[in-house]
């Protein structure tokens, strides 16, 4: 056996009972800056151990313990982790390329800037995990907030987290933090993103199958050419995120989406909470297909690339008032079968009037698509089934 292999089993031997004693004897591993490239390191306990900048290229770890274990720009490129235990292991800036994690547990792991390119980490359990940007969640916040008033302050120094063409397909990434992440061409199919924070994170080309997407925030998400078939979309917030005649939603699940973030304060972007919600009623759900039906209504192919929120936008007001007119008319057809058109004017403009009030976000939709030409607005408004409108008689009601 060679001098390195037995002073390696001697380190992991006082480690060991350093951990048994709670520090009292042994000594920690502490291996900061080592060359451990190809080791085998298969069912190592390496529970709390610091290996900061080692080089543990294409070592194997497989079942290794390293919960808790400091990992800050270790090199684990082509490094076989199956099954390792790495919960809450601090593995920010770590080199993961090519490295497969294959049912893994990175739980509340920090991966900030991590380079996970074409890691294999299918089933991986990365519940509550940090793979985003390298700063404090409320200066990120903070940043964010600006940026939506027109004030950007800029990031300084940092790297979003790639995992482009990463395989996460069944992976647990619920309540996960992938904000600004590279998720391009990634396989997510049948992954488990419940609650996960995906702001301004690229998904073009991704494959997010049957993934579940509930209760996730997809604010400016790009999704262009992204495979969303049988996904679970319910209660996610769409705000601005960005999708193409590419995106694919066949019989994507969804009962409610929420069009907008409250952001009156910090804490409200840290613990994203939605509004805005449609169908508008807390008790309604979208029939199957409504969804789809919003994203497929008009020519929108090529706007969506670059307009997709605000198409969306309009095509949610497109429903709301021909749901307007059709109750109006069901509810007044007999009581008010032969009122003039002035009647009926006055009935939808209290109707209008009680929407906007009890709904600003409605009342902002209907602004701003009539103050820009809508054809099919126009057309709704000529042929309804309660009354013939022009979009200038709409303007007065608010």
């Amino acid at each position: 056996m060679s001098i390195f292999k037995v002073s390696l089993k001697e380190h992991l031997a006082k480690h060991q009972l350093w951990l048994e004693s709670h520090g009292a004897k042994g000594q920690r591993f502490s291996a900061a800056g080592a060359n451990f490239e190809k080791a085998e390191l298969s069912g190592a306990n390496l529970h709390k151990a610091n290996l900061s900048g080692a080089n543990l290229s294409e070592v194997n770890l497989s079942n290794a313990n390293l919960s808790e274990a400091t990992l800050f720009g270790a090199k684990l490129s082509g490094a076989n982790l199956n099954e390792a235990d790495l919960s809450n292991a601090l593995l920010s800036g770590v080199e993961l390329q090519d490295a497969s994690l294959q049912n893994a547990v990175l739980t509340e792991a920090l991966l900030c800037e991590a380079n996970l390119n074409n890691a294999n980490l299918s089933s991986a359990n990365l519940h509550k995990a940090n793979l985003s940007l390298g700063i404090p969640e409320f200066v990120k916040a903070k940043n964010i907030q600006a940026l939506l008033i027109g004030n950007a302050i800029p990031f300084v120094n940092v790297n979003q987290t790639n995992l482009k063409e990463a395989n996460l397909s069944g992976a647990n990434l619920s309540e996960a933090n992938l904000d600004f992440a590279n998720l391009s061409e990634a396989n997510l199919s049948g992954a488990n993103l419940s609650k996960a924070k995906l702001f301004a994170v690229n998904l073009s080309r991704a494959n997010l199958s049957g993934a579940n997407l509930d209760g996730a925030d997809l604010f400016r998400l790009q999704a262009l050419g992204t495979d969303f078939s049988s996904a679970n979309l319910t209660d996610a917030c769409i705000e601005e995120w960005i999708i193409d005649c590419d995106t694919k939603f066949d019989d994507v699940v969804c009962d409610s989406i929420y069009l907008k973030h409250i952001l009156r304060s910090i804490p409200d972007y840290i613990l994203r909470r939605y509004c805005d919600r449609r169908p508008f009623n807390p008790k309604a759900t979208f029939a199957q297909g409504d969804f789809v039906k919003l994203l497929s209504k008009g020519n929108i192919s090529s706007e969506l690339e670059k307009h997709g929120s605000e198409i969306l936008q309009e095509q949610i007001l497109i429903e709301e008032l021909h749901q307007i007119f059709e109750q109006l008319s069901e509810r007044y057809s007999q009581r008010y079968a032969h009122a003039s058109e002035c009647d009926r004017i006055a009935i939808l403009k209290l109707e209008i009037r009680y929407q906007a009030q009890d709904n600003l976000a409605f009342r902002e939709r209907l602004l701003e698509v009539i103050n820009s030409p809508s054809p099919v607005l126009t057309e709704l408004l000529q042929n309804n089934s309660f009354v013939t409108v022009s979009p200038e008689i709409i303007v007065t009601f608010l």
